[in-house]
């Protein structure tokens, strides 16, 4: 038996096409009455190499400026899911005559920018401790299966993941 969703995460690295990418899981949200969780990872790959050449201050500083500039950008979305949330809402309102008021609250319910060594361990841990039950992710299009088997980081996550990621592919702008 398929389990309901309730709670989506969708994966963001911040890029403009993530936008496309946010639509069809606010879409999927609407459509199943469920959350959003919106998570940016930071990667550490190189921290040390930073540390080295720049200090322990201005490193911190650094890593400080790029989670603030992170949330602020997530943050952002968050108006644009109440807009999305209207449109679509719009959209079901014939098939919707018992509307409460959750209708009028953002689909997001939390914003997590996580750091790691790892992108898809970062994702799928949050997936775990959040309760998710669905993984909204993009990936540059150059054939969907190939492009999907071929990205390191998706092939990563479909590999780990004990929920459905749904991949939206995207043309590189």
């Amino acid at each position: 038996m398929i389990q309901p969703t309730k709670n989506i995460l969708f994966a963001s690295d911040l890029s403009a096409d993530m936008r496309q990418v946010f639509e069809h899981a606010a879409t999927l949200a609407t459509f199943h009455n469920a959350n959003i969780i919106v998570l940016h990872v930071m990667e550490e790959h190189s921290e040390n190499q930073v540390r080295m050449a720049f200090g322990e201050q201005l490193y911190q500083n650094l890593k400080s400026k790029h989670r603030n500039e992170a949330k602020d950008i997530l943050i952002g979305k968050n108006i644009d899911a109440l807009r999305i949330r209207q449109a679509i809402a719009g959209f079901f309102e014939g098939a919707e005559q018992n509307k409460d008021e959750s209708e009028n609250n953002s689909l997001i319910s939390k914003i997590l920018v996580a750091e790691g060594r790892s992108i898809a361990d970062e994702i799928t841990s949050t997936v775990k401790e959040e309760g998710c039950d669905l993984i909204v992710m993009g990936c540059k299009q150059q054939g969907l299966l190939a492009d999907a088997m071929g990205n390191n980081m998706v092939r990563k996550v479909l590999k780990r993941s004990r929920v459905p990621v749904f991949i939206i592919p995207f043309e590189k702008k």
